[in-house]
């Protein structure tokens, strides 16, 4: 009736307390709470899985202290929990205390001689009297966690009839984004990346859309995020990098861009993970007869803060190949400073949110300056992103920014569009957005 490993209640267990609370005292209202750990895996991936242990016990002896006398914590297996709370009067008191579990485990645990900060995502749901049986109300609690995790983890959700109708749609969702890549439903769009006193293009960023064959082109946040959690944006990932990879150097044939023109690819948090994410980018290179020189991949902030050790590791693996990396949405992840010294990185991406009020706040000027010397002091070239008017552009010139994008010069396009504007010039207009 115990899981061996924290001592909590098991699952037959639970079941068996819920079943006889329903059936002794209907009348009564009882909340489940279903816990998720948010991103568990990579502590087991970075630091073992003895360190993961430890920490399933502190998770489980942290839930034990939020518990009122009569409530029954437990663990359903891996790193989810499940917590019984009786004599719930309303779905405020439900919600209240799914946010005292996710308060009992905001300050980070030592696990081993790493400080691990830990992040749940929580799903409710409550027993009225008469309604729902034994699994009705885990499925439910389970299917609200799901929706809380989906939604941007870290927080509660109550369960709500609509989330099943949503979930369905998600799960279909998710089994056509299977076949987009066979069936040849996604295609990249180009954003350009230009000189900020000429206009003249340095650049493009490969960023990738969904024709969907019914609901029209859809942007990244439609599919990306859905792509992350079921494990298909790995091919997403290495079907992207090879088609930017080769749509470049199929330019560079036509003599449409120089030999230093820049191709940008995301790669994503599950792609860096990947032990072979070297030989990925190796052999999109070799196909397409790109130069290494000419590839600038895009991590984001948050990857090389989540393990120091194992990220600046794999980073020096992909420098070795002779690509360019960039730290894309610089300054929303509070980089220590003595670890970006460390690691070989040649490009800031100035994120967009310091980048709207350029020229009318003099905070954000401040700001953007602090990066731009940084930069400087580390001989890192600086990009800017979200330029959408003149006041920006002129914001970052006097500051001294070289390079940026956004919608002031041109929006991510198609192939035959970015093709276009390569052909008048390769120069935009700096007086108004295209």
């Amino acid at each position: 009736f115990h899981d061996p490993l924290t001592d909590l209640a098991n699952r037959t267990l639970l079941v068996d307390r819920l079943t006889e609370t329903l059936e002794m005292a209907p009348a009564r209202s009882v909340a489940v709470l279903w816990l998720d750990l948010d991103d568990f895996k990579r502590v087991n991936d970075s630091l073992g899985h003895a360190a993961g242990d430890d920490l399933l016990r502190e998770v489980s002896r942290r839930l034990r202290s939020v518990l009122r006398p009569g409530d029954l914590a437990a663990r359903l297996g891996g790193d989810e929990f499940a917590v019984v709370v009786e004599d719930v009067p309303t779905e405020e008191d439900a919600l209240r205390a799914g946010e005292r579990v996710l308060l009992a485990l905001s300050t980070p645990i030592l696990v081993g001689e790493r400080m691990v900060s830990v992040r749940a995502s929580v799903g409710i749901a409550m027993s009225s009297p008469g309604e729902w049986t034994v699994d009705e109300l885990l499925r439910n609690a389970d299917l609200a966690m799901y929706i809380a995790k989906s939604q941007g983890k870290a927080c509660v959700r109550l369960f709500e009839a609509s989330m099943h109708d949503a979930l369905m749609a998600r799960l279909k969702l998710e089994s056509e984004l299977e076949q987009a890549v066979e069936l040849a439903e996604l295609v990249l769009h180009y954003q350009p990346i230009v000189q900020l006193t000429t206009g003249a293009i340095v650049g493009f960023e490969s960023l990738v859309r969904w024709l969907h064959p019914t609901r029209g082109m859809l942007p990244p946040g439609e599919f990306i995020p859905l792509a992350e959690e079921s494990g298909q944006i790995a091919q997403i990932d290495r079907w992207v990098l090879l088609q930017a990879c080769t749509q470049a150097r199929q330019w560079q044939r036509q003599h449409l861009i120089d030999d230093d023109f820049e191709v940008s690819v995301n790669l994503s948090t599950r792609q860096l993970e990947d032990d072979r994410v070297v030989d990925i980018v190796r052999l999109a290179l070799d196909v397409s007869g790109l130069e290494p020189r000419c590839l600038v991949l895009e991590v984001t902030e948050s990857f090389v803060l989540h393990d120091e050790v194992a990220g600046a590791r794999r980073l020096r693996a992909l420098r070795e190949l002779g690509v360019r990396l960039a730290i894309d949405d610089f300054g929303t992840g509070y980089s220590s400073l003595s670890y970006l010294r460390q690691l070989p990185v040649d490009i800031l991406k100035i994120d967009r949110s310091f980048t709207t009020a350029l020229g009318r706040s003099t905070e954000d000027d401040a700001l953007v300056m602090a990066i731009m010397r940084l930069a400087e002091s580390l001989g890192l070239a600086t990009i800017a992103e979200g330029v959408e008017d003149a006041t920006q552009r002129d914001a970052l010139v006097a500051l001294g920014c070289r390079h940026g994008q956004g919608w002031h010069f041109a929006r991510a396009v198609e192939a035959r569009e970015m093709e276009a504007l390569l052909r008048l010039a390769a120069t935009l207009p700096q007086d108004a957005a295209h």
